[in-house]
């Protein structure tokens, strides 16, 4: 399921949901970024500039006109680029502090341009486990807890070869079930993305089940019986000679 322009819902994952990148409001475009990543937010104009303004809410970012060189303040602490053709500012090594509402204003422009933006965490891969109850396997997958920021954002989809995996999930994804009957060599993946990025983990269903070792435990108490009864025959037979 791809990201698309447009509002998401709730959602979740075990892990929680998503909402899709677009426009929060008519005035306001929601971008995504991630911690010690950059990003570029961008006026999408073709004007030829004469004066840039960019504020994070009511502070000042950074500002330039053809009388003055381009000026930062110290609120990002020199993280920041304007590029003064395209009137792009561009964020370097993001941290969550960086989360805001961001504003470009120029004389050259009818409207100032708006962005919303938010600082995700890096993405885990999600944890898989599986229990084995009245030969019944359930299979859970979960975004680790250290994972906090925007579990919101998250959507879970499960990949595998059985209906049961079919669809996608923007509310938790629910638990699996499978039986000792079904196709236990075959692997089953949780797949979870935010708007930036995504993981996946996998499992073969037959490790949910313990192994038969009875076999293997009765050969191993057999074979001391079997010398035990080689060394009493041997000491009788010592005896006679």
């Amino acid at each position: 399921m791809a990201f698309e322009l447009g509002l998401w819902g709730p959602l979740a994952c075990g892990c929680a949901v998503i909402g899709r990148a677009g426009f929060i409001s008519c005035q306001s475009l929601r971008r995504f970024g991630i911690i010690g990543g950059n990003i570029t937010l961008s006026p999408s104009s073709t004007v030829n500039f004469t004066e840039i303004i960019w504020k994070k809410g009511k502070d000042k970012v950074t500002e330039w006109n053809t009388n003055l060189e381009v000026k930062t303040y110290s609120l990002l602490g020199g993280r920041v680029h304007l590029d003064l053709k395209s009137g792009d500012l561009t964020i370097f090594n993001l941290t969550s502090s960086d989360e805001h509402e961001y504003e470009m204003k120029s004389a050259d422009l009818t409207d100032s341009s708006k962005f919303n933006l938010t600082v995700l965490d890096p993405l885990p891969s999600p944890t898989l486990n599986c229990t084995l109850i009245n030969e019944i396997i359930f299979v859970r997958c979960e975004v680790p807890q250290s994972y906090r920021r925007h579990r919101e954002l998250l959507l879970c989809e499960w990949h595998c070869p059985f209906p049961q995996c079919e669809g996608s999930w923007e509310l938790e994804a629910p638990v699996l079930n499978f039986t000792k009957e079904d196709d236990l060599s075959r692997e089953v993946r949780c797949f979870v993305k935010n708007p930036e990025s995504n993981r996946t983990s996998s499992m073969v269903l037959s490790t949910c089940v313990p192994g038969d070792n009875s076999r293997h435990r009765y050969a191993l108490i057999a074979v001391p019986f079997v010398g035990i009864v080689f060394a009493v025959g041997f000491l009788n037979y010592a005896r006679r000679t």
